[in-house]
């Protein structure tokens, strides 16, 4: 027994001098696993996301952070292994081991429109050698909106971006237009609603952004461009009419673009991308035209279109949502006996099925004219020179989170719309200002591609 006891005691003696063993020596130092800590684009006066970083000890004893502090921490701050605050001492990590350093900011406003990059410095002092991190945020000044209802004409110019906070309404009989170059960043549960009008004036060059407010990445290097679910979306209410959107981008919402009943709205080289639900929801006796736009990746239908009016030419409609398999068909019609609806020379694709089911195809007003499907098929009286069973070689990868759709080398797309179908009000030049052609969708391909 008294042997027993006495390798119990001398274990316990070990594991105890192994854990109070620290490396002394300048030469057992800590290890950053980032060489600069970019915040990426923070809105002056508002409280920043929070970024970290990780402090590794690669060393095989453990080693004490005689001090972790900001240099300056006038405007960032900071929490070390759970704790906040400005200065830490004597904190310990044990070997191949690490802690988290979580680093915050609130950035004053600047004297110019343009991105200000503010920064310090983290330093890190072990065994009496410092070590530095430097840290950087782009202060940008911005024009808030919180709980704004526009009662009469309204125009929002490029100057500063324009951050909204809970609900922007247009009233009825009020007209918003949103000059070249305007973005419109959401915050979480923000929304535009428009009872009045919303006139979009994005060019090529200049295209008008409405997204969620949160800059940078996600996680690495995936963009929150991908995330949707950032903002509720852009709602037209009953009645709303003689709406225009050009070369608008819309993105990163909870549900994308809701028409209610009576509505009216023009589309042209725009771009809906990335809902949490459907991405086109429109209410009965509506009427929407659709030139030369991507309407993609959401996690229901990409357009549920109640009785009404549709056009869609030269539109590329492609579903390869990342997050969960679409719960409906690419395009679904509610009440099919209402709708009066062409597709032409555009590109349906995606993980679902590209069309859901309407019942007798004959008996309605719904037409597809030149389309590209991945799905086998044939032609029929309202099926008309479709392109069936093809893959259209869009530009697009799952794994790097990339969705450009623009058509590849050796897409069947290229060279093969038929103009006889286009409507007369489509631009010559697409969203990103090349020359059209006879590609199918909504885009050109790259120079490149067309010399190819």
């Amino acid at each position: 027994m008294k042997k027993f006891l006495t390798l119990i005691i001398s274990a316990i003696a070990l594991v105890g001098c192994i854990e109070d063993s620290f490396d002394t020596s300048p030469s057992a130092q800590p290890q950053f696993d980032v060489e600069e800590l970019d915040m990426g684009v923070q809105f002056t006066e508002n409280p920043s996301p929070t970024a970290k970083l990780m402090i590794y000890n690669p060393n095989s004893k453990n080693i004490s952070l005689e001090t972790v502090k900001l240099r300056s921490g006038e405007y960032f701050r900071m929490n070390v292994d759970g704790q906040a605050g400005k200065v830490f001492h004597d904190v310990e990590i044990r070997p191949n081991d690490s802690i988290y350093v979580f680093v915050e900011c609130t950035l004053p406003p600047t004297p110019t429109a343009e991105p200000v990059v503010m920064s310090d410095d983290l330093e890190v002092t072990t065994n009496g050698v410092m070590k530095t991190l430097p840290i950087k945020a782009l202060a940008q000044n911005v024009e808030r909106h919180v709980r704004k209802v526009l009662e009469s004409d309204t125009r929002f110019t490029n100057e500063l971006p324009h951050v909204v906070f809970d609900t922007l309404r247009v009233a009825p009989g009020a007209t918003l237009t949103l000059s070249p170059g305007v973005s419109l960043l959401f915050h979480d549960k923000a929304a535009l609603v428009v009872e009045g009008t919303l006139i979009s004036e994005g060019t090529a060059e200049l295209p008008v952004i409405m997204r969620g407010d949160r800059t940078g990445n996600v996680v690495a290097d995936i963009s929150y461009d991908v995330m949707s679910n950032q903002w509720e979306g852009l709602r037209f209410a009953r009645e709303s009419r003689n709406n225009r959107l050009s070369h608008t981008e819309i993105m990163n919402t909870c549900q994308g673009v809701m028409l209610d009943s009576l509505t009216q709205l023009t589309m042209i080289n725009s771009r809906l991308y990335n809902s949490g639900r459907v991405q086109l929801a429109v209410g009965g006796d509506s009427e929407v035209t659709a030139l030369g736009c991507e309407i993609s990746n959401a996690a229901s239908a990409l357009l549920l279109l109640e009785g009404g009016n549709y056009v869609f030419d030269r539109c590329t409609i492609a579903n390869w949502y990342l997050f969960t398999w679409p719960d409906m068909a690419i395009i679904e019609f509610i009440t099919p006996e209402n709708t009066s609806a062409t597709f032409s020379n555009s590109i349906i694709n995606g993980r679902d099925s590209s069309v859901g089911d309407y019942g007798d195809v004959e008996a309605v007003d719904i037409w597809f004219r030149r389309c590209m499907f991945k799905e086998n098929g044939t032609d029929d009286g309202r099926y008309l020179q479709c392109l069936w069973g093809e893959d259209p070689k869009l530009d697009y990868s799952l794994t790097d989170y990339t969705f450009d759709y623009s058509p590849t080398t050796g897409s069947p797309a290229l060279e093969a719309a038929m103009p006889e179908y286009d409507s007369e009000e489509l631009p010559a030049l697409d969203r990103r200002g090349r020359l059209r052609g006879l590609t199918l969708g909504a885009y050109a391909p790259a120079p490149e591609e067309a010399e190819e």
